[in-house]
């Protein structure tokens, strides 16, 4: 006999699991994310995932998965753009088949060739048992994903954090920051790295003077040691403020570096980020 498949436990499950995806997403790639953005794409798919148990067709079902996926990512993180969005949507689709939800679409969708989908005559969808063929594929798209999705977050977990000690007119701060291989970000007038963190976290070893040049939206005001700094990130281009510390101390050493700052204070739980040619 088969189970019944009710829509508001449908709905409530794949919201809770989406939800988590894209906040793991988000916090991989270091994405600034908005609770409210992301409970409106957990929406769409947990609407998404009753309406997909009344297509018909195979075809559309596959198209539609697409779609919605990418529809999601759009809605969590409108900020995203070109190759980072497609890294973005890949890495979704990957977390969402490890949590179940790729899982069970697969398995709706290889029901729809006849392998285990039933509709009762008064419409309402109900599941049989998963045939042992099934299951034997739905476990080799599960192993290949999990050696896949493994191998990101250890790429993840390999970033080691350091602490890095910066120097200014006013004094000096200590700062626990992420050193990160990926980090190859320099300024273009000296060929400095740059350590990227938040204004907060050095304000307090700056003067008044670069600190409001820093704070300044429009880059209209001017400061001894005021440095602007080119940048590519997830969001796109985009010109970063920073300042040439009078030292910059990384495990011990003094090292040659420029500090920018950014209004993106979500760095994986780190003060910052540093590159890892500072960190040897």
């Amino acid at each position: 006999m088969g189970i019944t498949v009710y829509g508001d436990v449908l709905f409530l499950i794949n919201f809770s699991m989406d939800f988590l995806v894209l906040f793991c997403t988000a916090k991989i790639l270091h994405i600034k994310q908005k609770p409210l953005l992301l409970i409106l794409s957990s929406a769409l798919g947990g609407a998404y995932a009753v309406a997909a148990l009344f297509m018909e067709s195979t075809a559309l079902s596959v198209i539609c998965n697409i779609l919605c996926a990418l529809l999601m990512c759009f809605i969590a993180f409108p900020r995203v753009r070109g190759f980072a969005f497609l890294k973005c949507a890949v890495l979704f689709f990957g977390l969402s088949l490890l949590t179940g939800g790729g899982i069970t679409a697969s398995y709706a969708l290889l029901s729809k060739l006849g392998r285990g989908v039933n509709v009762s005559s008064d419409l309402t969808p109900v599941l049989s048992d998963i045939p042992l063929g099934t299951f034997c594929i739905l476990g080799v798209i599960s192993m290949i994903l999990s050696f896949v999705t493994g191998k990101i977050f250890n790429r993840q977990s390999e970033k080691k954090e350091t602490a890095v000690i910066i120097s200014g007119k006013r004094g000096k701060v200590t700062l626990r920051c992420l050193c990160d291989s990926g980090a190859l970000l320099r300024e273009p007038v000296s060929g400095a790295p740059v350590i990227i963190t938040s204004l907060d976290k050095v304000k307090d070893c700056v003067d008044e003077k670069l600190f409001e040049a820093l704070s300044s939206p429009d880059m209209s005001v001017a400061a001894d040691g005021l440095r602007i700094i080119p940048a590519n990130g997830i969001s796109g281009g985009k010109l970063l403020l920073g300042f040439l510390p009078e030292q910059v101390t990384v495990k011990g050493c003094d090292r040659r570096a420029v500090v920018a700052v950014t209004d993106n204070s979500d760095f994986g739980g780190f003060d910052g980020i540093v590159p890892a040619a500072l960190c040897g």
